[in-house]
């Protein structure tokens, strides 16, 4: 982690990715704790279940609406005021779509509140039990009105972002998370029933209060403009409508999970959820906050027909996450099964749980490095407003995968959720390599090759010592295993960086450079 540290407190990544960087570690740390207390309190039993079933239906009318797609569109839209020296339009514009589309919003979640029972049966591949059915019928209920709050501030945190300002929109992880944990805790002896109304209470603080201020202070303006047939508002819709209809990687893999979890009994959609969230963890570090921080530049680099520079800097960042992202998962490969029990291994959360997650993890780290880059490459196409061709080739494979988790679950199980995860994301990275080209990757080529090597050579060297020391790492106590996982990951971080130096990488001399000038400052 310190190394990770002082990597992330580098040049390595602009101001403006440290600060998302930072703020999604430490909400990923949060959310990793707010998992082991799930793990204490629930397990992997019916009410962990249900709690996580409870959220496909928020989630699926979060997607519907666009919440999470309007930042990047509200950015392209705003940078083109800001350039034509328009911004008073730009805020007008802001306010209507807004109204409009709140409006949109609230007629499709009572709906959805109301008809919450049917709906998670219907999206489920194998009905849950009628207990975990009650449950997440409850559950949901709760946590939707988190989603209002999260569409609200997701206009400002854009509009923030848009004049990149990211320090107030980056807390909201940290605060919606810390509320959850807060609650969970406060609330441990009912069950998991905390957790859930934790999510609204950080919605409503993170990405709503917390966001008005933010936006007051960075100058944001509101006016009371409500124009269906609007030419921005319009345009905005055409944007928005291909990310809407599709399926981001993301979402499609959480869907997954909460489908066809169902399918392996009680504990299999928690089973997979804690192993997808740990994975997911390098995902938001390495990939999401260079995407999210890189976007704005990215949009301007096309408005001013900067494209050759566009695609130098799209395949230097993607050397760069590659770089950093191949030791992370070696070390991750090393310390799985001691991580899996110094996180989570009390309470209900058994060893016979540690063992199935800590499999499903090392299962699932493959899929890190697919949506990694995916995570800056969507947001690429995206900056050249070309909405429809990553969203046409993501949802095509994600749908034609659909048919392939019962065949494969047959032969593997439940481990075929991460396996037919891998190969998704692998054939809709590559595809959306090929159509965004060639132009720029040369000078990194010799980059990538290495970190491929490096990958080859130390995540079976991981995999094989956690293998050796298996049987002892199963049982051995809380200290020796802290002693371990620190050891093997620090060693399994480090080697990896320093081999693809040595093999030529300029991404990772850079890396250990700024490494050494660190140290040497302190």
């Amino acid at each position: 982690m310190i190394v990770i540290y002082k990597i992330l407190n580098s040049d390595v990544m602009n101001k403006a990715s440290l600060i998302i960087a930072a703020s999604l570690l430490a909400s990923r740390v949060l959310g990793v704790l707010r998992e082991m207390i799930l793990a204490k309190i629930a397990g992997v039993n019916e009410q962990k279940n249900a709690l996580d079933l409870a959220f496909m239906i928020p989630d699926i009318l979060n997607h519907l609406i666009g919440t999470g797609f309007l930042s990047i569109v509200f950015i392209s839209l705003f940078t083109t005021h800001l350039l034509k020296q328009n911004e008073d339009e730009g805020w007008r514009s802001f306010s209507n779509i807004f109204n409009v589309l709140g409006l949109l919003f609230l007629a499709l979640a009572v709906p959805a509140f109301i008809f919450m029972r049917e709906l998670i049966l219907l999206l489920t591949a194998a009905p849950p039990s009628e207990e975990i059915l009650t449950l997440a019928t409850h559950f949901g209920r709760i946590i939707l009105p988190a989603q209002l709050f999260f569409f609200a501030g997701s206009f400002l945190i854009a509009a923030q972002q848009a004049r990149k300002q990211f320090f107030i929109p980056a807390l909201t992880g940290i605060i919606y998370n810390a509320s959850i944990v807060g609650f969970g805790w406060i609330f441990k002896d009912s069950g998991v029933v905390g957790f859930a109304y934790g999510v609204p209470v950080g919605a409503f603080i993170g990405f709503f209060v917390l966001q008005i201020i933010g936006s007051y202070r960075g100058g944001v303006k509101y006016v009371g403009s409500f124009k269906p047939t609007d030419t921005e508002l319009i345009k905005t819709i055409k944007l928005l409508l291909p990310m809407v209809l599709g399926a981001g990687s993301m979402f499609a893999l959480e869907f997954v999970i909460r489908s066809f979890g169902s399918m392996f009994g009680s504990t299999g959609i928690s089973s997979l959820n804690y192993s997808y969230r740990l994975m997911y963890t390098l995902v938001a570090v390495f990939g999401f906050s260079v995407g999210v921080a890189k976007y704005p530049d990215m949009v301007r680099m096309f408005k001013e027909n900067q494209l050759n520079e566009l695609n130098e800097k799209v395949w230097g960042e993607l050397a760069k996450i590659f770089a950093i992202l191949v030791p992370a998962i070696c070390a991750l490969t090393a310390v799985s099964l001691p991580a899996v029990r110094i996180l989570f291994e009390r309470g209900l959360f058994t060893q016979e749980s540690s063992i199935i997650v800590n499999n499903l993890l090392l299962f699932y780290l493959p899929v890190s490095i697919g949506l990694c880059f995916q995570a800056l490459l969507i947001r690429a196409f995206y900056s050249m407003e070309r909405m429809w061709l990553p969203t046409i080739i993501n949802t095509l494979t994600f749908a034609a995968s659909l048919f392939l988790y019962a065949p494969v679950a047959k032969s593997i199980g439940i481990y075929s959720v991460p396996v037919v995860s891998f190969i998704c994301s692998f054939v809709q990275l590559i595809i959306l390599l090929a159509f965004w080209g060639n132009k720029g990757w040369k000078p990194h080529l010799k980059d990538f090759i290495v970190a491929v090597v490096a990958l080859v050579v130390f995540a079976p060297l991981g995999y094989y010592c956690a293998k050796y020391f298996y049987n002892w790492l199963l049982n051995a106590d809380l200290f020796y295993l802290l002693v371990y996982s620190a050891g093997f990951s620090f060693l399994f971080f480090v080697l990896p960086i320093i081999l693809q130096s040595l093999l030529g990488s300029k991404s990772s001399s850079y890396i250990i450079f700024l490494i050494k000038k660190k140290i040497i400052r302190r």
